[in-house]
């Protein structure tokens, strides 16, 4: 699937769940998305510097309101990867929101857990978290 349609798919998981996601394409390209959970509104960049990485970034930001609790404080923090935090919860919400769209396009035989981290630019240190819902899927 390509990302335009990843995205839209994505867009539609939002409109399902009534989270409003706003692009702004005025940002920086550095400048990271957003949410925030009690009014449910995603603010992505469009102008993002890794425009690979926006439909992890959007299933992240997703996953913060569909999977997140109300007392989930939404901050970007890259460099802490600790299992208890809001970032790293987000990102298994991501992770799970994203295989079976790899999985549907990529036959059984041929699904790789380090192929799926480079397509979406998946953090490594998630490798266990893709590997066990990658399983989970089939």
């Amino acid at each position: 699937m390509n990302t335009e349609d990843m995205v839209w798919d994505l867009l539609h998981l939002a409109m399902d769940h009534d989270i409003d996601v706003q692009w702004a394409g005025v940002l920086s390209k550095y400048t990271p998305p957003a949410c925030r959970i009690d009014t449910k509104i995603v603010c992505m960049d469009s102008n993002w510097h890794r425009p690979k990485e926006i439909q992890f970034q959007l299933a992240h930001e997703l996953a913060h309101i569909i999977c997140g609790a109300p007392e989930d404080i939404c901050f970007y923090n890259s460099s802490f990867t600790g299992k208890s935090s809001v970032e790293y919860k987000a990102n298994v919400g991501a992770v799970k929101f994203l295989v079976p769209y790899y999985c549907a396009e990529t036959e059984k035989e041929n699904v790789n857990v380090y192929d799926f981290e480079k397509q979406y630019l998946i953090p490594e240190y998630l490798t266990n978290v893709v590997s066990e819902t990658v399983k989970k899927y089939y």
